[in-house]
């Protein structure tokens, strides 16, 4: 997923929304408001609208909460967190390399479902404290829920919703916290990272075909135990599945390669020596000079011997072809501000997750003074790895000699 739409910061951390947020907000909103007038046929349409759409803003609250929790205690056992983004699934903190210790593991796993599951333990006795101030006359259930004001069915609702949360959470199946709480303890009894990783995104595959097969259960109309029956239901449960088995081979694959990477840092790839160019080139000079007649896909922008920028194709696609003779570099390259950068000396599994998460091409890599001393180039890094798995591949394929 990509970076999506910056909402805030907290705690250092970038908060953002990936545009399938919208879908699912959409979504939620509309079901609570069916539901909602369910609960209450006296409300109007405007009233059950607008309480869906608060306990809806307030569930992607709770779920940030819960992501702000796993980045909290990341930052606190050093690690950085590039931002915690809500997505069609929930959210994610985007945790840039792994935990030192399984101890540390499993502190920034578990700390997730017992935020989750606090909340909603708070939301419910604040539900009854409320509930038994106001005197409600309790016939049934559904006497009772009919009667409860917005404040009330909110927390009626989110509560349990954030306990299920937490819970379903801790089941043990990597991405899901749960997989990472058994990561730590395979970790942990075993010595090895690499090994706790292959059990737990394994299990976490295992999982995720488990809600396939539940979900097309449902929809063809089988009634399954906790999760019900349903088409709409059941589809929605398999397509969960499938995520979770995606990520889980994602983050497999990943460790794989972080061990390929390993002790390989930027200096290793980036380029020290390159063209540049300047802020007051014309957009049409460019063009001709420098992207028709070279192979570069992007050209760092210096200004009086300053770093101040990259201009890239994708720069230059964001034109109108008459804005060539009138624009200037400056007009339409990325300034430093907005850029996302690397160093020499960090490691190239870190930066190649920079390419991918952030869609560019291409990492200036600065100095601890903010001096660009080169250039990080996806191209690069991809022919690279190439050759290393021809290699890997060629070693594993040639006959051993034996020894007497």
């Amino acid at each position: 997923m990509g970076n999506g739409l910056r909402i805030g910061r907290l705690f250092g951390i970038e908060l953002r929304i990936d545009p399938s947020w919208l879908f699912i907000f959409v979504l939620i909103s509309w079901s609570l408001t069916s539901l909602f007038a369910t609960w209450h046929p006296s409300w109007a349409f405007g009233t059950s609208l607008l309480v869906a759409l608060v306990a809806a803003l307030l569930f992607f609250g709770s779920v940030l909460v819960h992501e702000l929790a796993h980045s909290v205690v990341a930052l606190a056992y050093g690690i950085p967190v590039r931002d915690i983004t809500l997505h069609l699934f929930g959210g994610v903190s985007n945790i840039e390399r792994e935990p030192p210790t399984p101890r540390a593991e499993l502190l920034i796993a578990i700390v997730g479902p017992i935020a989750s599951i606090g909340l909603g333990v708070a939301m419910v006795v604040a539900s009854s404290i409320l509930i038994n101030l106001r005197a409600y006359d309790v016939g049934s259930a559904e006497s009772l829920v009919s009667q409860l004001g917005p404040i009330e069915t909110l927390l009626v609702w989110l509560g349990p919703v954030n306990i299920i949360v937490g819970v379903f959470n801790m089941i043990p199946g990597f991405p899901l916290d749960g997989g990472r709480v058994l990561r730590a303890v395979v970790w942990k009894i075993t010595g090895s990272l690499d090994r706790a990783t292959r059990i737990a995104g394994a299990a976490g595959q295992t999982v995720g075909w488990f809600f396939v097969a539940i979900g097309a259960a449902m929809a063809l109309g089988l009634r399954v135990p906790i999760f019900g029956s349903g088409l709409t239901s059941g589809l929605w449960l398999a397509l969960i599945g499938l995520f979770l088995r995606s990520v889980a081979v994602a983050h497999v694959r990943g460790a794989a390669m972080d061990r390929a990477l390993a002790n390989v840092d930027v200096d290793h790839l980036m380029r020290v020596q390159g063209a540049w160019v300047g802020p007051g080139m014309a957009v049409r000079d460019l063009v001709d000079d420098w992207f028709l007649r070279h192979d570069e896909p992007a050209y760092p922008v210096i200004e009086n011997g300053v770093f101040v920028g990259i201009v890239s194709l994708d720069d230059l696609r964001k034109l109108r072809a008459r804005d060539w003779e009138t624009k200037t570099v400056g007009d339409v390259m990325t300034p430093r501000p907005a850029l996302v950068v690397t160093t020499p000396g960090e490691p190239l599994s870190v930066a190649i997750r920079k390419l991918g998460t952030t869609g560019v091409g291409q990492l200036p890599a600065l100095d601890e003074h903010g001096t660009l001393v080169g250039m990080l180039y996806e191209r690069d890094v991809a022919r690279w790895l190439q050759l290393r798995s021809q290699l890997v591949r060629e070693r594993e394929a040639a006959p051993r000699v034996r020894h007497a």
